[in-house]
């Protein structure tokens, strides 16, 4: 993606007849290997000047007229791989001969970067000027103004001899039609500014930089409609450009519509029906070109009532934050709204748009995903439903002849169909146009990459092979979820994209890079194994690590455990335990839900050791205790069924097994002997902490650099969770930057309780809190009173007891601790900045926590309480964030 460029082509008279090349080998692992991605490359150091600049650099720079042999000169071109420039500033080389200026101030010749981020120089030398010593600079274009030069002990040395050449001269003659002959040597010096190779450092500092992340959908601006938009992005553009901010991270915006009409269930942005599809969600329908008056004035008209401060006429309630939210999004309101409007736009524009230039352009390019996507929408629509098992035949999967036939400019379907195409294009218009604007600015913006994909999607349909339909993923138990937590989505069949080369990652992140300089590997762990359950399970605990090495038949034969793998792989229910969950009305449960199996003991009935099933039954009949509500029902069945201490293999059910998680919590293994215990704890910690490292680094190492050789964007991968000691080595290797989060510190990496920014790695994002969290103010106000001590005592280093109530002095000091952190990017929630100021400070923090984990069908709505208009105004808060970006070494130089 990034090799060496070298122009050999030219008139025999005037091309070199001998050239010498100096290279230098750098491995891919190198920390600079990041500043040649888009993000760095196309908009942080991104100069539109260069290229006039450049060409004016890039002439043979001779003290004594033109080149022959008589006047004993060798030309010189030294050129430098380095991306870290900043617009307006320019490479250049001082140095010890007349056309490098002698050494004297104020003689700086500069470099071409019209190759960038290759910069080129060419000399001609005299012989009695060699050795020739250099080093490179970097100067400010307009005023020549020296801004970095290398150091170092010695600079670089060139020497070289035309006599030493001659021999060769006499073999290489090279003469064009006129016979005339050129007999001039080169030598070309390619040199790094990388630590790694280089001996004269360039920059005194590592480049850092910091960044805000916020979803689209919580932005607030007074055009909105209800919920941010694609255009709204622009405005927080221009507030980083205030804040000296040089990144937003978004939250996915692709199309997560699986319901007909579109409801709460699908706000989650994490579960795409395609992913390339954007949601419509995101458009500012006032900014449609060609509506007619009369559409703009009803949409001007809705836009304005969803966006009022009192839309509600009563509370907000969350079941699962448990706290009143603040004029949160209106998911269903907003989607009928916006689908109304949109299909009368169509009817009026449609037919217009799609004879566009433009359209066209868009369409021959997208085809291969908006055939079928266009398709699966119309079939959700048309059935009600996006779960293909509803659709009849076409339920099964649809070849590419039937895709062509049914979305056929003269099918009946046509129409119908269209309709999403032409969506499509808008959206693709104007996230286009944001990304365009924020890298104009020099802000990157960020994308995420989910680790999953719905069950009911485009993707699972129109390629079923590459899934594993009758698995889901999820994430095993944590401080923040019990019952671990399972996603629905179907893991992947890495067997069959390895087969034709990863074109479905790859075609992905081609399409994504378009919009995103750089994104986010969400669940980055799931590349190296994911957490997989069966399509029974509705939590994570009865998950198992995918691929993994399994415990044998033969260690359990070895152990002395073969006769009681029946026991171990059962739900183990014995009298006593039906007695302390359901009372003594046990019996009730007992005669509904099991059959007697022998010695008090009991098995669920055939097909109801499910926890899917268990839910419908008791969600349709009702708790069969009276005391007992049907939650506490559920869930109760729910510890039964996972009451297991082994779970068995698909494919060898009799021949290899898996550990339970946390499977000492379960009554089935404290009821087991205390040898046994011991010789199952030894499995566990060998199938989850020795056996699988290796395994598991080579799996990530087949699958995670197809991803990154198909797009130049940055990657970060969010790295939480149950870490295998392997994920740091291969991050490392493929410079893919790791996540930092303080409460959630990585094996090795913790202060007490807590991670200290001060030892992050320079190759890491570090941020506060994330969305799958509670901002810092409510996480100070959460936490248990020793931990606050400790974190105020130890982490900010403060005496005597913490204050119990936040306040924006100790967010300030949060944020200021992450700022000075060494990572190389410090991105912050934007609720965690606002928190930083009293007026912006929300007085109830929990309501801006925008995800609950524990609950997959969580209602995401959080919507930013202060507006971009607002936040732009107040000029004191922007500079108190830009002066704290500079004080803390993230705005820029060398």
């Amino acid at each position: 993606k990034n090799g060496r460029i070298l122009t050999l082509a030219g008139p025999a008279d005037t091309s070199p007849a001998v050239m010498e090349i100096r290279d230098i080998w750098k491995s891919q692992s190198s920390l600079s290997s990041i500043f040649l991605s888009s993000a760095f490359s196309d908009v942080i150091f991104n100069d539109k000047l260069r290229s006039e600049q450049v060409v004016r650099a890039f002439k043979r720079t001779s003290s004594t007229g033109s080149a022959n042999k008589d006047e004993n000169l060798i030309s010189v071109r030294l050129t430098i791989e380095n991306p870290r420039v900043e617009p307006g500033h320019v490479m250049a080389v001082i140095g010890s001969c007349t056309a490098l200026g002698n050494w004297e101030d104020g003689k700086v010749t500069p470099m071409s970067g019209l190759n960038y981020p290759l910069w080129e120089v060419e000399v001609d030398v005299p012989m009695h000027q060699m050795p020739l010593y250099y080093r490179y600079v970097i100067m400010e274009e307009k005023t020549k103004k020296v801004l970095a030069v290398e150091q170092g002990e010695s600079a670089h040395k060139v020497e070289a001899s035309p006599q030493d050449l001659e021999e060769s001269l006499a073999v290489m003659k090279i003469t064009d039609a006129g016979g005339k002959t050129c007999n001039r040597c080169m030598v070309v010096v390619n040199d790094d500014p990388d630590p790694a190779v280089s001996k004269n450092p360039l920059f005194k500092s590592q480049w850092r930089g910091a960044g805000v992340a916020v979803p689209v959908f919580g932005l607030r601006s007074d055009k909105g409609m209800g919920v941010g938009e694609f255009a709204d992005i622009k405005g927080l553009v221009d507030w980083c450009r205030k804040a000296g901010l040089k990144m937003i991270q978004l939250l996915p915006v692709t199309d997560t519509i699986s319901h007909s009409p579109s409801d709460e269930r699908d706000s989650y942005p994490y579960s795409s029906i395609s992913v390339h599809a954007l949601h419509p969600m995101y458009l500012r329908l006032n900014d449609i070109e060609g509506l007619s008056a009369a559409l703009k004035a009803d949409i001007e008209k809705e836009a304005k009532r969803l966006n009022e401060d009192n839309y509600y006429k009563e509370a907000q309630w969350d079941k699962d934050l448990k706290t009143e939210l603040d004029r949160p999004i209106d998911y269903p309101e907003v989607m009928r709204v916006k689908t109304g409007f949109l299909r009368r736009a169509f009817k009026e524009i449609g037919a217009k748009v799609m004879e566009s230039e433009e359209y066209k352009e868009f369409f021959d390019r997208a085809e291969f995903w908006l055939r079928p996507y266009g398709l699966f929408c119309w079939l959700r629509d048309f059935f009600g439903s996006a779960n293909p098992d509803e659709w009849g035949k076409l339920g099964t999967g649809i070849n590419k002849e039937k895709l062509m036939s049914m979305t056929d400019e003269d099918s009946e379907f046509y129409k119908g169909i269209s309709f999403y195409w032409f969506v499509q294009f808008l959206c693709h218009e104007q996230l286009l146009d944001a990304s365009k604007y924020a890298a104009t600015n020099g802000v990157v913006l960020k994308g995420d990459l989910p680790i999953g994909i719905d069950h009911d999607s485009v993707d699972a349909w129109y390629h079923p092979h590459l899934f594993h339909m009758n698995k889901k993923t999820g994430a095993p138990p944590d401080d923040y979820s019990e019952m671990g937590q399972n996603w629905g989505f179907p893991t992947y069949n890495w067997e069959a994209m390895q087969r034709d080369g990863f074109s479905w990652w790859r075609s992905r992140l081609n399409w994504m890079s378009q919009y995103f300089h750089a994104y986010r590997i969400d669940h980055i762990l799931g590349f190296f194994r994911i957490w997989e359950m069966p399509s029974s399970a509705t939590g994570g605990l009865l998950g198992r690590f995918r691929p993994s090495l399994p415990i044998h038949r033969d260690e359990l034969r070895n152990a002395g455990m073969e006769h009681q793998i029946d026991r171990l792989c059962n739900p183990h229910v014995k009298k006593h335990l039906m007695e302390r969950f359901f009372g003594h009305d046990w019996m009730r449960v007992k005669n509904r839900f099991f059959d007697d199996d022998g010695y008090e003991t009991f098995k669920f009935k055939q097909g109801l050791c499910s926890e899917v099933e268990i839910e419908k039954i008791v969600e349709r009949e009702g708790s069969c205790v009276g005391y007992k509500s049907k939650e506490e029902m559920i869930y109760n069945l729910k510890l039964l069924i996972n009451n297991v201490v082994l779970l068995r293999d698909d494919d060898r059910p009799h021949e290899a097994f898996y550990p339970r998680i946390e499977m000492w919590k379960t009554t089935s293994f404290q009821e087991l002997p205390g040898d046994m215990q011991n010789k199952l704890r030894n499995l566990y910690q060998s199938y989850f902490y020795g056996r699988q490292d290796q395994y598991w680094a080579d799996a990530a190492m087949l699958k995670l650099p197809p991803l990154l050789d198909a797009s130049r964007m940055m990657v970060c991968g969010e790295d939480l969770g149950m870490i295998p000691a392997c994920v740091k080595g291969v991050l490392e290797q493929l410079v893919i930057m790791g996540l930092k989060i303080q409460r959630m510190p990585a094996p090795g990496e913790s202060q007490g309780k807590f991670g200290n920014p001060d030892k992050y790695p320079y190759l890491s994002v570090c941020t506060p809190s994330c969305h799958d969290m509670s901002t810092v103010a409510g996480w100070w106000e959460e936490m248990p009173a020793h931990l606050r001590k400790e974190f105020w005592n130890v982490l900010l280093q403060r005496p005597g007891d913490p204050p119990h109530k936040f306040s924006t002095e100790i967010i300030s000091m949060i944020v200021e601790q992450h700022m000075w952190s060494p990572s190389i990017w410090a991105v912050f929630p934007i609720q965690d900045f606002l928190a930083m100021d009293h007026h912006f400070a929300s007085p109830n923090p929990r309501a801006d926590q925008i995800n609950w984990p524990p609950n997959p069908q969580h209602y995401w709505r959080w919507r930013s309480r202060i507006s971009l208009q607002q936040l732009m105004q107040r000029e004191d808060f922007s500079l108190r964030i830009r002066q704290l970006v500079e004080k803390s070494g993230r705005l820029g130089g060398y």
